[in-house]
């Protein structure tokens, strides 16, 4: 199986090459769906991206042993973190656009974030008054 980032194709100013580096937008702190994922997840994500970066159409052989070598992690902890990657939508199988990979490794067994109380009173305080 292989695997690809979210919206790959879009964020590649080079088509035609690999080139060594790869570009991080500053609007992931604002992504919600990023924020909340486990910081596993979010340590990860950057290493995946530069993984497909070595190939011109953003793939990466889905091989748990090959890319725990290569980023010199264990298994289950790179098992963990794509896990959360693929169920928030930030990895797809290759040419499946707006799908998240359908072959998740295990089931999540709780959310990633939860709403804080002050969260929740911010929000209060964003809404207009009644008249």
């Amino acid at each position: 199986m292989l695997i690809q980032p979210k919206n790959w194709a879009v964020f590649q100013h080079y088509k035609d090459r690999s080139p060594p580096w790869i570009k991080l937008h500053r609007d992931i702190l604002n992504d919600r769906k990023y924020m909340c994922l486990p910081l596993a997840s979010k340590a990860l994500a950057p290493m995946l991206w530069l993984l497909a970066s070595e190939s011109q159409d953003g793939s990466i052989e889905y091989s748990i042993k090959k890319i725990a070598f290569r980023l010199r992690v264990s298994d289950k902890e790179l098992s963990e973190a794509v896990k959360a990657l693929i169920g928030a939508g930030f990895l797809y199988e290759e040419g499946v656009e707006n799908k998240p990979a359908s072959n998740a490794l295990a089931e999540r067994s709780q959310d990633a974030c939860l709403e804080t109380e002050a969260e929740r009173e911010t929000e209060k305080e964003a809404e207009p008054a009644p008249p």
